[in-house]
C-alpha cells in the first residue's frame, strides 16, 4: 500500500557514542554564528510535511534523495524534539561568500518503482521541505504538478544567500520549475541527477535585525481585521459589562432597600436571596475535587499570562514553535507550587482533612489526561514512523521533570498550604441542616445556566478564534501575541462578569448550590470552543488521514480542558467574592 511505503525509514547509527555526538557538534557549530570566507557553513536537512497536515511530519531521507555516508544527526533541543525536529547534516557543500555558478551535481540517483511511487505520493499531497541554514529555516516544494495531474520532480535548487561582514543574514531556496522531471504513472526506474547553485550578495541589515527580512506568516489584510474584530469585541465587553454592572447593582439597590425595610417590620417574611443567609456558604461536596480544581486552574490561568508576557516580550523565536512547547513544560513544573499551596489551602478553608488525597489529586489532576492522550497520539506516531514520535531518551527525561521538580513542588505547595491558609471569612454562619431548595422551571435550570455561561464568553472570542486556529494547526505562525493577550483578558472579563450575574440569579430563586455550578459555568465556554474544532475541521481546513485528526482533536480535547480548569476557577472566584461582598451588606440573625 501507499502508506506502507513510508516504513522504509533509516534509522541511526547506533555505534556512536552519545558524547561523542556531542563533541563533534560542539566542534562544527559556531555559537557566535561568525565565518571566515569559504568557510563551510553546514546546511541541515529537517523533515518532509505534507501541506495540508502541518503535524504529519516525516525523516526527509525517508525519500530517495541524496544521503551523505555516514548520517550525522545535529544535538537538538528540548523544544526541537518536541516540534518533531530532527536535523540531519546534508551533503550541500555551501561556503560562506563562495558563489556556485554554474549549477554543481549533488549526486546521481535509481530510483525504481518503490522510490517512484513515494514521490508520486509525496508529490500529489504537496510535501514539502524544511532546511536550515545557520538556523535561517528554508522551506520548498518537492515537486508540482499539471492540470493533467502529471507529477514533476524537482531536480535543481537554487540558495539565494545574504551576507553582512562576518554573518549570514538571509538564506532563501528556490526551486527551479525548468529543472524537473516527470514521473509517469508507467515508469519503474529512473535516473535522477540533483543540482544546486548558490548566490550570495552584501547587504547592510544588521545580524539582530536579520529575522525581519523574512515575510510576515500572516498577511497585512489578515493583521487589519484582527485589529477590527478586537477592537470590537472590546467596545462590546465594555458595554455588557458596564450594562450588566448597572442592572445587578440596581437590582441589589433595591434588594438592600426591601431588606431594610423587612427588618424595620417584623411580622413580614424574608424572601430571595436573604433567605439563603444560612446556607449559601455550605461548603461543596466532593471537596477533593473541588479544590484541586480550583488551585490547578489558577496555575494553568498564571502559566497562561506567564507564556503570553514572554511572547509580547519577544523571548521566543519566532520561526518555530518548539522554544515555547518546552517553555510550557518548565513553567508548568515551577508553577507547580502554586497549584499545591491554593489548593491545600482552599482544601483547609472548606474544612478538607485527607490531605495526602488532595495532594495525590492536585498534581495529577491535569498531568494524568495530558499523559494518556499524549500515549496514545505517540503510538499513533509511531505506527506512521513519523517523527513527531518522541524518542525514549526525551520521554525518560520528561518522566524525571514530572517526578523530580513537579511532585516535589506540589507537595511542598500543599505543606504551606495547609499550614500558612486562613479561614474562609464566611460574613454569614452555617445552620447543621439544609435548606430545601424550590423547583425551578426548565429555562432556569442548570443546563441552561451553563449554555448561557459559556455562549457568551465564546461570541466574545470567536472572530478571534480562527487566527488562533489557522496559527496552531496550520503553516502560519500568530506573532501579533498582543492582540492575543488583549482577547484573553477580554475573555477572563466576560466570564467573569457573566458568572457573577448567573450566580445572582441563581441565588435569587433561593438556590444556595451554587459553588459548583458557578465553577461549571465559567468554564462552559471550553466547551463551545471543543465543538468550534468540528466546524473549523470541515469548513475552515483541508486536513485529513487518521494521524492529523486524531493530533486535531487529540491536543485541542486537552486544550478545552485546560481552559476549563482554567475559566472555571475564575468564574467561581469572582463569584465567591460577590457573594461575600452581598452579604456582608445586609443584617442576618
Amino acid at each position: 500500500s501507499t502508506q506502507s511505503t513510508w516504513g522504509l525509514l533509516l534509522t541511526r547509527n547506533q555505534t556512536m557514542p552519545f558524547l561523542v555526538l556531542l563533541l563533534v557538534s560542539a566542534v562544527l557549530c559556531h555559537d557566535d554564528q561568525k565565518y571566515d570566507r569559504d568557510e563551510h557553513v553546514p546546511l541541515f536537512v529537517d523533515n518532509i510535511v505534507p501541506y495540508n497536515n502541518p503535524q504529519e511530519s516525516y525523516r526527509y531521507y525517508s525519500l530517495k534523495f541524496c544521503m551523505p555516508d555516514p548520517l550525522h544527526y545535529k544535538s537538538q533541543t528540548l523544544g526541537e524534539v518536541l516540534q518533531g525536529s530532527e536535523k540531519v547534516y546534508s551533503a550541500y557543500d555551501l561556503r560562506f561568500r563562495k558563489d556556485v555558478i554554474p549549477a554543481k551535481e549533488l549526486c546521481k540517483q535509481t530510483l525504481d518503482a518503490q522510490d517512484l511511487e513515494q514521490f508520486r505520493y509525496a508529490i500529489a499531497n504537496q510535501f514539502h521541505f524544511t532546511w536550515y541554514y545557520d538556523e535561517i529555516p528554508l522551506k520548498g516544494m518537492i515537486g508540482d504538478m499539471d492540470h493533467n495531474d502529471n507529477c514533476y520532480l524537482f531536480t535543481q535548487h537554487d540558495f539565494q544567500l545574504q551576507y553582512n561582514g562576518d554573518r549570514v543574514i538571509d538564506a532563501k531556496v528556490i526551486t527551479d520549475a525548468s529543472h524537473r522531471v516527470k514521473l509517469s504513472p508507467d515508469l519503474t526506474k529512473l535516473e535522477v541527477s540533483f543540482l544546486y547553485t548558490a548566490q550570495w550578495r552584501d547587504t547592510d541589515v544588521s545580524f539582530d535585525d536579520r529575522v525581519a527580512n523574512n515575510p510576515d506568516d500572516l498577511y497585512p489584510e489578515e493583521i487589519e481585521i484582527q485589529w477590527f474584530s478586537i477592537v470590537n469585541s472590546f467596545v462590546l465587553v465594555v458595554l455588557l459589562t458596564g450594562f450588566l454592572a448597572y442592572i445587578v447593582m440596581r437590582i441589589l439597590k433595591k434588594d438592600y432597600q426591601r431588606y431594610a425595610a423587612i427588618d424595620e417590620e417584623e411580622d413580614q417574611d424574608e424572601t430571595g436571596w436573604k433567605l439563603l443567609h444560612a446556607d449559601v456558604f455550605r461548603f461543596p461536596t466532593h471537596k477533593c475535587l473541588f479544590s484541586s480544581i480550583i488551585g490547578t486552574g489558577l496555575q494553568l490561568l498564571l502559566i497562561f499570562f506567564i507564556m503570553l508576557t514572554l511572547s509580547v516580550l519577544g523571548m521566543f523565536y519566532s520561526y518555530g514553535r518548539g522554544t515555547m512547547y518546552a517553555a510550557i513544560i518548565v513553567v508548568y513544573s515551577l508553577t507547580a507550587v502554586c497549584a499545591g499551596f491554593v489548593s491545600a489551602g482552599f482544601y483547609k478553608r472548606i474544612g478538607g482533612t485527607n490531605w495526602v488525597q488532595n495532594v495525590l489529586s492536585t498534581v495529577t489532576l491535569f498531568a494524568a489526561p495530558v499523559f494518556v492522550v499524549w500515549s496514545c497520539l505517540n503510538t499513533v506516531a509511531i505506527v506512521y514512523n513519523s517523527t513527531l514520535a518522541l524518542p525514549f531518551g526525551t520521554i525518560i527525561a520528561l518522566f524525571a521533570l514530572y517526578f523530580l521538580v513537579t511532585f516535589p513542588l506540589t507537595l511542598t505547595g500543599g505543606i504551606a498550604g495547609k499550614n500558612y491558609s486562613g479561614s474562609l471569612d464566611a460574613p454569614t454562619r452555617t445552620k447543621l441542616a439544609p435548606r430545601e431548595i424550590p423547583s425551578a422551571p426548565w429555562y432556569r435550570g442548570p443546563i441552561v445556566h451553563v449554555m448561557v455561561a459559556g455562549f457568551l464568553p465564546f461570541s466574545a472570542i470567536y472572530v478571534e478564534l480562527y487566527y488562533v486556529f489557522i496559527s496552531l494547526w496550520g503553516h502560519q505562525l500568530f506573532t501579533p501575541y498582543a492582540i492575543l493577550y488583549l482577547v484573553f483578558l477580554i475573555l477572563l472579563m466576560v466570564t467573569a462578569c457573566i458568572t457573577v450575574s448567573l450566580t445572582y440569579l441563581q441565588l435569587s430563586m433561593e438556590n444556595h448550590e451554587w459553588w459548583w455550578l458557578s465553577l461549571i459555568s465559567g468554564g462552559s465556554t471550553s466547551f463551545f470552543i471543543y465543538v468550534y474544532c468540528f466546524y473549523f475541521l470541515y469548513s475552515e481546513s483541508k486536513m485529513s488521514g487518521f494521524m492529523q485528526v486524531s493530533y486535531y482533536f487529540g491536543y485541542m480535547l486537552l486544550i478545552s480542558y485546560a481552559l476549563f480548569l482554567m475559566l472555571g476557577a475564575v468564574g467561581f472566584y469572582s463569584s465567591l467574592v460577590f457573594v461575600k461582598q452581598i452579604y456582608r451588606s445586609i443584617k442576618c440573625d
